[in-house]
């Protein structure tokens, strides 16, 4: 389901970009797309080594600063080696939202045209998802950030929301707009409510 979604959703954009290949025959494949996946991968090295993995020629002031916009910063220097730690081959000895925070800063480095977050910060608390999302506005201005998420609060501030039911487009707009006119997304909002505040 979730490919069928992220191919639907490249092909959104794709359709704004289409005069753009015609003419100049770009090749789809051209598009500097990244994607951060709920249960993404990291590799046997150190957590430098792994986020060069996003752009092998970033400097080391490139890799603190998108270490410091995914929120990744703070844990990663509570490690006595830093940058320098040493992750086990998939990440198994970082937690869950350690591990996506820093697929998070690897994506940043890359600085691609398309980004793609799928369920992407499903284990990381809603105060530090913020801080997240803030990074993307002040930092990613040029790149189309596609967020597939279940939580409301993971894509609110969206400037366009597609509602999936059954695989179904059943509603699309923004947020304010949805709440007005969209009943599925008023139900799946409230049982998010009712669990914040019980």
């Amino acid at each position: 389901m979730t490919q069928i979604v992220v191919s639907l959703v490249v092909l959104f954009y794709l359709k704004w970009q289409l005069a753009l290949i015609l003419v100049a025959a770009i090749p789809i494949i051209g598009v500097a797309i990244g994607m951060v996946l709920q249960n993404n991968v990291l590799f046997s090295g150190t957590i430098r080594e792994n986020l060069l993995w996003g752009d092998g020629n970033a400097t080391e002031e490139e890799i603190i600063q998108a270490a410091k916009d995914a929120q990744a910063y703070d844990f990663i220097m509570s490690f006595p080696d830093g940058f320098d730690t040493h992750l086990e081959q998939g990440g198994v000895n970082v937690s869950g939202g350690q591990k996506q925070r820093l697929c998070i800063a690897r994506a940043m480095l890359r600085k691609p045209e398309v980004l793609i977050l799928d369920d992407s910060t499903s284990a990381v608390d809603s105060a530090t998802e913020a801080l997240i999302r803030q990074s993307f506005r002040e930092n990613l201005r040029n790149t189309t950030v596609i967020i597939i998420a279940q939580r409301i609060s993971s894509v609110r501030e969206a400037d366009q929301i597609l509602v999936l039911d059954d695989g179904v487009i059943a509603g699309q707009g923004t947020h304010e707009q949805l709440m007005e006119n969209n009943e599925i997304y008023q139900e799946i909002y409230w049982s998010q409510q009712e669990g914040v505040d019980g």
